[in-house]
C-alpha cells in the first residue's frame, strides 16, 4: 500500500496558491484584461507586461503557471512518481485528445492549447509543437518520435486519408484505462486511487454514449472502454439506443454512487460542454469529503489535481469571456471552481 501523508501534506500547501472561488469571481467582474493580468500577477502568475496583454497570452501565463505546480508535486514524490502517472497520463489523454480534434478541424494552434496543462511528459514547448501539426497524422507521427505510450494506438487509424475522430478518441481512453488500472492497482483495488481510474473510465464512457446516441452508429461495443465500475456494456448500448442525448443521460444517470455525478448526466444530457464542467465540479466535491474521512489516501492528491484542471478551465473561461463581451453574471455562473 502507497504512503501518501507527506505529499498530501505538500498538495495541501500548494491548495493555498489555488485562487478559489471569491478571487474567479472578482476577476469575472473585472473591468477588463489590463486589470486581470494586474490581478494575477499579484497572485504570483508571471505576467511580462500587465498593461499590454491579450487574452491568449493570459492563458500562455496561466498555463505555464499551472504546469509548473504539477510538475513540483511529481519531483516531490520519488518512487511515487510511477502511482502519479495517472494523473499525468489523463492530462496528456485529454491534451492528446483535444489536439487531434484541433487538427482534424483545422482549429487555429492558440484555440487548440486552450484549457490544457502541461506535464512532464507533454510539457510547453511540446504542446505548442503538437498545436502547430497539420493533421491527425501529424500528431501522431510526432508522439511516436518522442516516444509517448499513447503513440502507437493512435497510429493505424491518425494516418488513415479520413481519420476518424471517436475511434482515436476511443484507442486513446482504452489505452490510457488499461496503463491506469495497473498502475492504480499497486494502490489496491479497494483504494481511492483505483476506485478513481474506475469512475473515470465511467465517465469517459458515459459522454462516449451520449455522443453515439445521436448518430445511427454500427458495432457500437467497439467504442465502449472496459475496466469501470459501473457503465457495463449492456447499460451503454441500452444509452446509445435511446437515440437522444437527454434520455440517454437519465438512463446512465441511476448508475453512477456518486450523486451528483448522476445527477449532472441526468439534468445536462443534451449540453456537453456544460455537462463536462458539472461532472469535473462533482467529482471534486466528492475527492473533497473522501479527503475529510481518508486523509492519509490518495484523496488530498486527487483533489489538489483536479482543483488545478478546474482552475485553468475557469481561468479560460473568464479571459475569453472578457474578450468577447460576456456579461459578469454569465461568467460566475459557468465557474467550476466551488470554493
Amino acid at each position: 500500500m502507497t504512503r501518501w501523508d507527506d505529499l498530501n501534506a505538500r498538495a495541501r500547501g500548494l491548495s493555498t496558491r489555488l485562487l478559489g472561488r471569491a478571487a474567479l469571481e472578482g476577476l469575472c467582474r473585472a473591468p477588463d484584461l489590463p486589470a486581470i493580468a494586474a490581478e494575477l500577477q499579484r497572485r504570483g502568475f508571471p505576467i511580462d507586461d500587465p498593461d499590454r496583454v491579450s487574452a491568449g497570452g493570459l492563458e500562455l501565463a496561466v498555463r505555464r503557471n499551472l504546469g509548473a505546480r504539477l510538475a513540483t508535486l511529481i519531483r516531490w514524490a520519488g518512487p511515487r512518481a510511477a502511482a502519479l502517472a495517472v494523473l499525468i497520463e489523463d492530462e496528456d489523454r485529454r491534451s492528446v485528445s483535444a489536439l487531434l480534434r484541433g487538427a482534424t478541424q483545422r482549429a487555429p494552434a492558440e484555440q487548440r492549447l486552450s484549457g490544457l496543462l502541461p506535464t512532464p511528459e507533454l510539457p510547453e514547448r511540446a504542446l505548442e509543437e503538437l498545436a502547430r501539426q497539420p493533421s491527425a497524422g501529424a500528431v501522431a507521427s510526432l508522439l511516436t518520435v518522442w516516444r509517448h505510450p499513447f503513440a502507437s494506438t493512435l497510429l493505424p487509424e491518425a494516418t488513415k486519408p479520413e481519420p476518424d475522430l471517436l475511434r482515436l478518441e476511443t484507442a486513446l481512453g482504452r489505452t490510457f484505462a488499461g496503463r491506469a488500472l495497473a498502475q492504480a492497482r499497486r494502490d489496491g483495488r479497494g483504494g481511492i486511487l483505483y476506485r478513481y481510474v474506475q469512475q473515470v473510465i465511467d465517465v469517459a464512457n458515459a459522454f462516449a454514449a451520449l455522443m453515439l446516441s445521436t448518430e445511427q452508429a454500427a458495432h457500437v461495443e467497439e467504442q465502449w472502454l472496459s475496466g469501470g465500475g459501473v457503465i457495463s456494456l449492456e447499460l451503454f448500448q441500452r444509452a446509445v439506443a435511446t437515440g437522444d442525448p437527454a434520455a440517454a443521460g437519465r438512463s446512465l444517470a441511476q448508475a453512477f454512487t456518486n450523486r451528483e455525478v448522476g445527477k449532472a448526466f441526468a439534468t445536462g444530457g443534451s449540453r456537453q460542454n456544460g455537462l463536462e464542467r458539472a461532472v469535473l465540479s462533482a467529482q471534486i466535491d466528492e475527492l473533497r469529503q473522501s479527503s475529510r474521512l481518508a486523509p492519509l489516501s490518495s484523496a488530498p492528491l486527487l483533489s489538489y489535481a483536479l482543483r488545478l484542471r478546474a482552475e485553468a478551465l475557469d481561468l479560460r473561461w473568464l479571459l475569453w469571456g472578457h474578450r468577447l463581451g460576456a456579461p459578469p453574471l454569465a461568467l460566475v455562473e459557468g465557474l467550476v471552481t466551488a470554493q
